[in-house]
């Protein structure tokens, strides 16, 4: 037997575990690679929220050092006026400036305990491995921007809810165009697709525009049953009941209606009126 042979099987005896091990190995990568972006997803809240909090107490600092150095301002103002090298106008500067840098503090310390809460919050909503795909961070997040806008879309497609809304409709009023340019703000950071690679950032900048769009509906809502006539108040944030919907399109089209009869009922009148003022002129006898 050839040398050459020998060399080969023995060769294939000693190392026949490479190649299973090599397979195993790819294919332990790949599952390692799918786990970590199912556990990426699963906390693409929690972590936003985290970043979000690291950034607050950031604020925070920066903000508490603001008021120090405003305060040693306001000192050294009334000093050099105490002095006679400052104006009055010099201390009531340094004043106000203190006034805003106190301002900026207490806002950065509410912010840090929101983030706090919000930390809590998405903490207790990470969703469990093998979650429906639909229950990830950002699924939820666009299924409420979806809804949004759907309970927007109501007032568009309702021939009823647009006639007794009419300024839900009309980009004419404050509250209803400024709800439309943070849609379309939001609509520009919407990712295509729920199972899209976010980073932290990009979802917290999304879910702000998405809060921003929910208040901003809720405002253009109100104002649109204010100038319905109704409190605005009893707009509710899921959307009035069936039966509420029934009696206020009911009543719009009834002073809908009744205005169109009076109209025209006016203008038949005017019409007869007019018609026996040329008649009475035709009978005049001519000179």
């Amino acid at each position: 037997m050839q040398l050459w042979v020998v060399a080969i099987g023995a060769a294939v005896a000693e190392f026949w575990w490479v190649a299973p091990a090599a397979v195993g190995a790819g294919a332990a990568s790949v599952l390692g690679v799918r786990r970590g972006r199912t556990t990426r997803a699963r906390r693409l809240g929690l972590t936003a929220a985290q970043r979000e909090l690291q950034q607050a107490r950031s604020d925070a600092v920066g903000a508490r050092a603001a008021a120090r150095v405003a305060q040693a301002e306001l000192v050294r103002a009334e000093a050099e006026r105490a002095a006679g090298r400052a104006r009055p106008d010099d201390v009531r500067a340094a004043r106000r400036a203190l006034e805003t840098a106190q301002r900026a503090k207490a806002a950065a310390t509410a912010t840090i305990r929101v983030a706090r809460a919000r930390v809590s919050a998405e903490r207790a909503a990470v969703p469990a491995r093998g979650t429906d795909p639909k229950h990830l961070p950002l699924a939820r997040l666009m299924a409420a921007h979806d809804a949004i806008a759907a309970r927007w879309m109501e007032y568009e497609t309702d021939a009823a809810r647009r006639l007794a809304f009419p300024a839900m409709s009309d980009v004419r009023v404050p509250a209803t165009a400024e709800f439309l340019r943070l849609e379309g703000a939001a609509r520009e950071l919407r990712p295509a697709s729920p199972t899209a690679k976010l980073t932290p950032e990009q979802f917290t900048a999304y879910r702000s525009a998405v809060d921003e769009v929910g208040r901003a509906f809720t405002a253009a809502e109100q104002e649109a049953w204010r100038r319905a006539g109704h409190r605005p108040d009893d707009a509710p944030a899921d959307g009035p009941a069936a039966p509420v919907w029934t009696v206020i399109a009911g009543e719009a089209i009834a002073r809908s209606v009744d205005g169109i009869t009076r109209a025209a009922e006016g203008a038949a009148s005017a019409l007869d009126a007019y018609r026996s003022r040329r008649g009475g002129r035709d009978d005049r006898p001519r000179t």
